[in-house]
This record gives C-alpha cells, sequence and structure tokens, in this order.
C-alpha cells in the first residue's frame, strides 16, 4: 500500500533533496523513522523502518493541517526520479521499544539506499495509539546520538462510500473515530478509467475531524468507472520532529487501511 498511495515516510524528504542543487549549502543531517501499523486477519503489528542522511535544509511534512484539500492524480502514483542522497551511519541497530516489546532495526542496503529494518523473521505486536520510544545509539562521523518519544496514531474504521454518486452532488467520507489537529487523514479513491484495472485516483489530505466532502467537479470519472474498479486505501498519520546535534530526528507514525468500493 505505502508503495502506492503516498511517497511513503522515508521518501517524502528525500523528494525534496532531490531537488536542491548539487552541493547545497547549508547541509543538516536527518534521521526519519517510519513507523507503520499493519493489521493481518491474526494480529496487528507495527512495521519500523528508519534512514539517516545528510542534505540541504529541508521543509519537513507536518501532519497538521487547516484545510481540506482533493485532487485527481494517475495511479499508482508515478515513482519520483530521485538522487540519493548521502546516507550516514547511525550505529550498530536502531531501538523501538513500547511498554512491553522492544525490538531492533539493523542495517540494510537496497535498491533505495541504506535503511535499517527488522530482521523478515520477527514480528513486533502493537496496539495503535501506543506511545514509542525510538533510540538512536549514533556513530563517529555519522548521525548523532538521539531519543525521541512519540504516541503513534490510533486505529480508525472507514464509513461506506458511494460509487456513483448523483451528478450534482459532493461525495462524503466518513471515518470514526475521529482524531485531533495533531493527525491528518490521507485517502486515495481508485478507479479504473477504460479498463477494470485501477489507473486514476482522487487523493485528498483532510483534516482529522470524521467527515469531509469531495467536490462535485472531481467525481466525473469516478461515477462512470468500470464496476469493479472502484478501491480506497486510506491512513491517519501522525509526525513528530526533534531536534538533535546537528539535525533532526523526525517519526511518521501511520495507521492504513485499504478496501474495495465496488
Amino acid at each position: 500500500m505505502r508503495r502506492h498511495l503516498y511517497l511513503s515516510a522515508l521518501a517524502l524528504p528525500l523528494v525534496a533533496a532531490a531537488c536542491l542543487d548539487p552541493d547545497p549549502v547549508p547541509e543538516s543531517n536527518y534521521g526519519v523513522i517510519a513507523l507503520t501499523t499493519v493489521v493481518t486477519p491474526v494480529d496487528t503489528l507495527l512495521s519500523p523502518e528508519a534512514l539517516f542522511y545528510r542534505t540541504g535544509l529541508l521543509g519537513l511534512p507536518s501532519s497538521r493541517v487547516f484545510s481540506d484539500q482533493c485532487q485527481i492524480a494517475d495511479y499508482p502514483t508515478p515513482s519520483q526520479g530521485t538522487r540519493l542522497p548521502r546516507f550516514l551511519d547511525a550505529g550498530d541497530s536502531v531501538a523501538v521499544s513500547t511498554a512491553t516489546t522492544t525490538k531492533y532495526l539493523f542495517k540494510a542496503i537496497g535498491a533505495n539506499g541504506e535503511s535499517y529494518v527488522m530482521d523478515n523473521a520477527d514480528h513486533f505486536p502493537f496496539r495503535p495509539g501506543e506511545r514509542v520510544i525510538v533510540t538512536v545509539p549514533g556513530a563517529p562521523g555519522g548521525f548523532t546520538n538521539g531519543t525521541i518519544d512519540v504516541i503513534t496514531a490510533h486505529g480508525f474504521t472507514l464509513g461506506p462510500i458511494n460509487p456513483t454518486p448523483h451528478a450534482d452532488s459532493t461525495l462524503r467520507l466518513t471515518w470514526t473515530p475521529a482524531g485531533d489537529d495533531s493527525t491528518k487523514m490521507l485517502i486515495s479513491l481508485q478507479y479504473g478509467d477504460g479498463q477494470l484495472e485501477a489507473n486514476q485516483q482522487i487523493f485528498c489530505s483532510l483534516q482529522d475531524d470524521g467527515s469531509a466532502e469531495v467536490p462535485t467537479i472531481l467525481l466525473a470519472r469516478w461515477r462512470t468507472a468500470m464496476t469493479g474498479s472502484r478501491a480506497v486505501e486510506a491512513a491517519r498519520w501522525r509526525v513528530s520532529a526533534k531536534e538533535v546535534t546537528g539535525g533532526v530526528l523526525l517519526v511518521v507514525s501511520a495507521f492504513e487501511v485499504e478496501d474495495t468500493v465496488d
């Protein structure tokens, strides 16, 4: 889901970094930790991932929004042609702790560069909304040591979504429970325009107040999309940041759901 619906919590600052000059000045260190809740048929798990890098000063993402915004976009979201930044060593392992469990993320090298991830065989039982503490040991010449203490995004349930609203009406989106001004909702309404496989989406960034209206002007192709192509993906985001020596620790906590609409 994270590959398609949004730029992932880790990729967002990297996209901004790719737009900077080749030798940006001044620079800073960034530690970005994604805490994504994964709901399975038998359990609810936390999927943490972290990366550390140095680049020019960035405008960091926020989960505080002051108005609802929706737009039509391609689906899946096109990949960004980013150049990779200078990754930093943050120590042997990064600890992610709840009140009852501590797991460790270890360095891995993949197509998108270096990141810290859990072992594939490891599982992290989790209750959305729990307090999580992330501890970075740091490394000489790399990212400094630091700790950040966050409250993760609470779970939610989406209300029913009308696949064929009237031509002159908006499309009402609902979810429960509502959040607060420290969280935002990201909702993607996906549909097939002339084909059964989804190739378009209405993407919305919304205040987390329990409801929103998608404007009528965006709904023409959603209404006439092929039956069986409509689906929804949604996430509640909470973003926290803390300054550390020489840089910033940023945590993006997300609770995500997906479903078919027709």
